[in-house]
């Protein structure tokens, strides 16, 4: 079964993509809302300046709507409010994206726009934990996502942790479970399905995930046939494979690419 599965993830490597991202998840201050979304309306343009200069491909904003309780990985950790996204077309272009570079957009930006002590005390905001009570973040990296779909803004994006518990979990979601979500995009209960890893994540993450499935509804049901024998069985190992956390459903509020 192994080397089954090892030869038909060969034969589908060719619809991956490499791209990488930094995914930041935030817990915001109570009563601080409006204050971090100013952060991320300051922040926008000087993303865009980013992205022109070629060291940003895109830059998502999401905010959560209902879910993502992991506490049963861990009770002191508490539930993001916000996750934000910088997408990179590799790993030399996300290295370029240094943030002390941001202050030089921002007096380029902000020129006859903003004071410097206006400047300084929004960089004081958006780096210290005056509105930030705590971070976490994730380096991920693409394996799949269906085709020809792009975010736009009122996206809403189910995000589903999982823990791989062993070498086949990948090739499971692209050889069994990835077909399946392909025709439900096919048949309207999806726009997008997509698959990632962790390839590194801060000393405060929940170290135990090791991939994050994202789905894009529609608000259609979702409907799978009836399974075969064989599917049956390769379902079960499937969900064997794998632990699931509870997932979030999070709103695109802000893009810039």
């Amino acid at each position: 079964m192994k080397k089954f599965l090892a030869l038909a993830y060969m034969l589908s490597i060719t619809g991956l993509t490499a791209q990488i991202a930094s995914m930041e998840a935030y817990v915001i201050q109570d009563g601080k809302d409006s204050d971090y979304r100013k952060i991320e309306e300051f922040v926008a343009p000087l993303k865009a300046m980013a992205i022109k200069e070629g060291n940003l491909m895109q830059w998502i904003v999401m905010k959560r709507k209902s879910g993502g309780d992991l506490s049963s990985i861990d009770k002191t950790k508490e539930i993001a409010n916000y996750i934000v996204f910088n997408v990179y077309k590799d790993k030399s272009q996300m290295d370029s994206d240094n943030w002390n570079n941001y202050r030089g957009y921002a007096s380029k930006v902000y020129k006859r726009k903003m004071s410097k002590s206006s400047l300084n005390k929004m960089f004081d905001m958006a780096e210290g934990n005056q509105v930030k009570k705590s971070g976490r973040q994730y380096v991920i990296q693409g394996i799949y996502q269906t085709p020809s779909y792009r975010p736009q803004v009122g996206d809403l994006i189910n995000l589903d942790p999982m823990e791989a518990l062993n070498e086949d979990y990948e090739n499971f979601e692209l050889e069994f479970f990835m077909p399946r979500w392909e025709k439900v995009v096919d048949e309207g209960g999806l726009r997008m399905w997509g698959l990632t890893k962790v390839l590194s994540s801060s000393d405060n993450a929940y170290k135990n995930l090791t991939h994050f499935v994202f789905k894009n509804p529609t608000g259609l049901p979702i409907k799978f046939g009836e399974n075969s024998f064989l599917d049956s069985k390769l379902q079960e190992m499937g969900i064997q494979s794998r632990k699931g956390y509870n997932g979030a459903t999070m709103e695109i509020i802000h893009i810039e690419n």
